[in-house]
């Protein structure tokens, strides 16, 4: 993963779900179901089905609950570099690629992640996308948090870290085996941050970034909401 993906990876959330509020969940339409078969199998099909299921029946469970439901259940899907499930050394999947091909690399699962909370009710003021390294190794590595008071101040803020290598759900500063770099939020605010002595900080904001390269990205992922949204007699796929 390229320090390039945390700019792509904004500009995906903006498209997919627009300012990703939350509205109520309305099942999707079997249409939904039969094009996804017809594009990626009858497995993806049956994976999409239980995640959509997953949500319409979790509907009422605290957040915290549905963090630690999102996260075990998203890490069943395996990792899978770029090269290997795509052919290209740095591609950007859609979510529904993610689900329909089983598997993605560390941005591809946390963004699934984010999507999945989105439809269960979690609102885009408690999600964070972080990019860190993993200390010991010096991996690049993309993980989800969600922070469950976000209009406390910074000290007493209490974030929780989904991570496609570890099942369960820590609080951040338990995670003292990743380095962090920068976090993002769905309106494109990158706050880079410092990690020294066991104490993380923000040493600066940076507001709404975007790149050139993305256009192509943008326009293949607004054309597949599009399709799914007709698909789905007119109701967006994503909040």
């Amino acid at each position: 993963m390229n320090r390039g993906f945390l700019i792509v990876t904004i500009a995906v959330f903006m498209l997919l779900g627009g300012s990703l509020g939350w509205c109520d969940f309305q099942p999707w339409s079997e249409k939904v179901f039969e094009y996804v078969a017809q594009e990626y199998g009858a497995d993806a099909e049956k994976r999409l089905r239980f995640l959509h299921d997953m949500i319409r029946d979790n509907q009422d469970l605290s957040d915290m609950e549905k963090v630690v439901l999102v996260n075990k259940t998203l890490n069943r899907l395996p990792w899978i570099s770029d090269a290997t499930q795509w052919q290209k050394a740095d591609y950007w999947a859609a979510p529904i690629e993610t689900i329909a091909t089983f598997g993605g690399d560390c941005e591809d699962i946390a963004i699934v992640k984010w999507v999945m909370l989105v439809h269960l009710g979690i609102t885009k003021e408690h999600l964070r996308l972080a990019y860190v390294k993993i200390r010991q190794t010096g991996e690049n590595h993309m993980v989800l948090l969600f922070v469950k008071n976000p209009t406390a101040a910074l000290e007493e803020l209490e974030v929780y870290v989904l991570d496609n290598y570890v099942e369960e759900v820590k609080r951040g500063y338990e995670r003292t085996d990743l380095l962090a770099v920068y976090i993002t939020d769905a309106d494109g605010n990158i706050a880079l941050l410092e990690d020294k002595d066991g104490i993380r900080s923000i040493k600066g904001v940076y507001e709404e970034r975007k790149i050139r390269k993305l256009e192509e990205l943008k326009a293949r992922i607004a054309e597949n909401r599009e399709k799914l949204r007709e698909l789905n007699d007119g109701i967006p796929i994503l909040p």
